[in-house]
């Protein structure tokens, strides 16, 4: 379907690529005051997630990511009032900002599947995990079997992206087009860092951050640049592992070398490690399902602007 949408917009993207600068003082006064709002309202929450980091930790609670996927449906309500207020609706945009906004929410979706695998990949971990203490009483040498620790998500992973966003580089932007590239472009850097890392810490590897850094060109000019630099440390310098995935595996070897009279308890404290991280996955599986789907649904009212705008009239009499 994604595929579809991006040929269909191709096709309506035979336009010339005319700019039209504000023409008005108080106009572009009023757009200029509204990127500094909608950058300025969305820093706040970025600023804030920074200050929730426990300082010196060696790892990243899905806790606290499935706030930073918060910022996602955030940022893109900020957004749609920015447009808003410069009266700058989706059925007006012209080429360029279509095109760069398609791309970044196009890449956007892709990494959101990825971040799909990974939490599918987690929990059928989990569940091997649950079935291994069902054993743990009467077959124990069977519950070995399935009482291994959770291992990071195999196989490499691979961004194929990021060669529109370079092009969009070479464009120049003027008035109205400017306010909304500026926008989209800090919509890009913090969906991709938000993913990255995410993404990094559930491939217990700091390839996905690192990747995904170098594509949207740094993140430190962005709104989350002092985020970033909080973490970055532990990301590209250590082996990123979640603390819900840490606990549970320190559990588990809890659990392996109990004698027997302590062995019931034990069980019981991965038990309770694994609910924590069933309750967490699941919010971050719907959480991330939600997000596509709102991804979609915009895309799809973009491309439909589009076709409206680019129907021939028909005439009258």
């Amino acid at each position: 379907m994604v595929l579809l949408i991006e040929k269909f917009a191709k096709h309506y993207f035979k336009l010339e690529n005319h700019h039209h600068p504000l023409t008005h003082p108080q106009q572009e006064e009023l757009s200029s005051s509204s990127l500094l709002a909608f950058k300025s309202h969305v820093s706040k929450a970025i600023d804030q997630l920074a200050l929730d980091l426990i300082p010196n930790s060696e790892t990243l609670s899905l806790t606290w990511f499935q706030r930073c996927l918060g910022l996602l449906p955030f940022i893109n309500k900020a957004f749609a009032k920015l447009v808003l207020d410069i009266d700058y609706p989706m059925s007006k945009w012209e080429v360029g900002s279509t095109e760069g906004y398609l791309s970044y929410t196009l890449s956007l979706l892709e990494l959101l599947n990825s971040i799909s695998s990974c939490v599918s990949h987690l929990g059928q971990a989990r569940l091997s995990l649950a079935h291994g203490l069902t054993l743990v009483e009467n077959s124990p040498s069977m519950a070995k079997k399935h009482l291994k620790a959770i291992q990071s998500q195999q196989g490499c992973f691979s961004a194929n992206f990021g060669k529109d966003h370079h092009e969009a580089k070479a464009r120049v932007f003027c008035g109205k087009e400017w306010i909304v590239h500026e926008a989209v472009k800090e919509m890009r850097s913090i969906g991709f860092w938000v993913c990255g890392v995410l993404l990094s810490c559930l491939y217990g590897d700091g390839k996905p951050y690192l990747e995904l850094r170098k594509i949207g060109g740094g993140f430190d000019s962005s709104l989350v640049a002092t985020l970033d630099f909080k973490i970055r440390q532990q990301l590209v310098e250590k082996i990123p592992i979640l603390s819900e995935i840490k606990e549970v595996n320190n559990a588990v070897a809890d659990l392996l070398v109990a004698s027997d009279e302590v062995r019931h308890d034990a069980a019981e404290g991965l038990q309770t490690q694994l609910c924590v991280l069933e309750k967490l996955s699941d919010d971050i599986s719907n959480e991330v399902d939600n997000l596509f789907a709102n991804v979609m649904t915009q895309r799809s009212q973009l491309v439909d602007g589009f076709r409206v705008q680019n129907q021939p009239q028909k005439s009258i009499g």
